[in-house]
């Protein structure tokens, strides 16, 4: 999904402000891409869920047998972090690629909000890696 993103903002953005319906070859590109965007987040969610709960689970069974004392704060606190910066980027996959009146002024101007959504991917994957180490 964020490479999705990152083809619009670098590619597709600068194609599209060569020709005089740029708006509509835009709009139309961001609606065409939600599909993929519903399944990025269905598979984020359900990824991000099972791997919520393996931690705990190892955690906890580590914790109960007394041999291993670790402080799972950093984890924690790195994983709240990045669960809401994924909660900002699905708000604004939804604003940049779903048909709804509201959503013209993000979607007409979609430039710095796909720059937004980008940076936002690379720092979950960095934190990601992070997690993957302190685990």
């Amino acid at each position: 999904m964020i490479g999705g993103f990152f083809f619009f903002r670098v590619v597709l953005l600068p194609i599209a402000n060569r020709r005089a319906d740029s708006e509509s070859l835009i709009s139309s590109a961001l609606r065409r891409f939600s599909g993929i965007v519903w399944a990025a987040l269905l598979t984020v969610l359900i990824s991000g869920l099972y791997n919520f709960i393996t931690f705990f689970r190892t955690a906890r069974s580590i914790s109960a047998t007394g041999t291993f004392i670790s402080d799972y704060s950093l984890y924690i606190l790195v994983l709240g972090v990045k669960l809401f910066i994924v909660f900002l980027i699905f708000t604004l996959a939804i604003i940049l690629t779903f048909p709804y009146p509201v959503f013209d002024v993000f979607q007409k101007k979609p430039a710095r909000w796909l720059n937004l959504t980008v940076i936002f991917g690379l720092i979950v994957i960095f934190l990601s890696a992070f997690l993957r180490r302190l685990g």
